[in-house]
């Protein structure tokens, strides 16, 4: 049996802290970045696919429009493995994209997100 985890859900009872980095490079493309999550995120075998093990951290380094991207997805419970929902994966790596010229990262109901341009 697989969990998933609805962060919208979860993020009621938990804190979460959120921050843009203030300096470094900043955005190439954003829609190729939008890219790259949407099939890590969605996609059958997708980088951030399928069940985290307790404190797991996946991440992945792809190169577009001349610029390395730093995507870091992790599960900060230390007793539980879960599966995150493909569209928490996709909208907080996205928010990171959107929200933050030189990327940023967010900690929310126990998962760590990062988005970082050149950061790699």
């Amino acid at each position: 049996m697989k969990t998933t985890i609805i962060l919208t859900t979860l993020a009621l009872a938990m804190t979460t802290s959120a921050r843009c980095f203030p300096d470094g490079a900043t955005w190439n493309n954003r829609e190729q970045a939008r890219t790259f999550i949407n099939d890590a995120c969605y996609k059958s075998g997708g980088m951030f696919t399928g069940n985290y093990a307790p404190r797991q951290l996946k991440a992945m380094c792809p190169r577009g429009q001349g610029q390395n991207i730093d995507f870091v997805v992790q599960n900060l419970y230390g007793n539980t493995g879960f599966d995150l929902a493909d569209k928490d994966c996709y909208d907080r790596l996205n928010s990171e994209i959107s929200k933050c010229p030189h990327g940023g990262e967010t900690t929310a109901a126990g998962w760590f997100f990062r988005a970082k341009p050149g950061g790699c």
